[in-house]
């Protein structure tokens, strides 16, 4: 059976729902199948940081905090690769030292915008 143009319409509306152009989901589907695998390592990499640090016995720290109490120390976790990150997340605001806080509120403004 054919598939009618308002089917598909409908089909495309109820995508943009659950899927929508901005999404991280979206923006996943755009990487490059090297990208797509970097993503996977850099997740695991992730996930074997965050359960080294949960493990590190503290018995000042509780548990969900230790992650961080790592951050604090400078042992933070794996870093993304830049072009990776900006395809998922978009280039971050440039504060400069010489931007005045309108100039910083307004380029966060911009960025938050998009």
């Amino acid at each position: 059976m054919p598939i009618s143009d308002r089917d598909r319409s409908r089909l495309a509306a109820l995508i943009a729902i659950v899927k929508p152009a901005r999404s991280l989901a979206a923006k996943l589907e755009t990487l490059t199948g090297e990208q797509r695998d970097y993503c996977e390592r850099w997740k695991a990499s992730n996930e074997r940081w965050f359960e080294r640090c949960k493990a590190k016995h503290d018995d000042e720290i509780e548990i969900q905090a230790r992650p961080y109490a790592q951050m604090l120390e400078g042992s933070g976790p794996p870093s993304m690769r830049r072009d990776v990150e900006t395809a998922l997340f978009d280039e971050t605001p440039r504060i400069l030292l010489t931007d005045t806080e309108a100039d910083a509120a307004r380029k966060w403004s911009i960025y938050n915008d998009q």
